[in-house]
């Protein structure tokens, strides 16, 4: 059975990341929609279920990732996964993941099991 593309949100303003995420999570097992900063994310998003994922940078400029994810709750519920890219572990970081049932992952990424990852989160 033929599985359908994931259509991916990712937001984050550092270049590289931007670049590898192109090439990690691309077509036909992905339709990502890259922007680089919050408010994009949040524009992004304007119509419920444009996407099956969010993946976000914590820190980036205008809005950062916690402040899009909670946003993203507020309007969609939890039903849409968010993932949270961040080399951050300390308590502050892990107590608002854990109040926005968020996902974390890790910098440095595991950029060969992201698709897998990705995939666990909406299967």
């Amino acid at each position: 059975m033929t599985q359908r593309s994931l259509r991916v949100l990712a937001a984050d303003d550092d270049p590289t990341m931007a670049l590898l995420l192109k090439t990690v999570l691309s077509a036909p097992q992905f339709q990502l929609v890259m922007v680089d900063d919050g408010q994009a994310a949040l524009d992004a998003c304007a119509t419920p279920g444009a996407f099956d994922i969010v993946l976000l940078d914590v820190e980036m400029p205008l809005l950062d990732g916690l402040q899009v994810a909670t946003q993203l709750r507020q309007r969609e519920g939890g039903g849409l996964p968010i993932v949270l890219l961040t080399g951050r572990e300390d308590r502050l970081f892990l107590d608002a993941r854990a109040a926005l049932a968020a996902h974390h992952l890790p910098k440095p990424v595991d950029w060969t099991g992201l698709p897998a990852f990705l995939r666990g989160l909406v299967d």
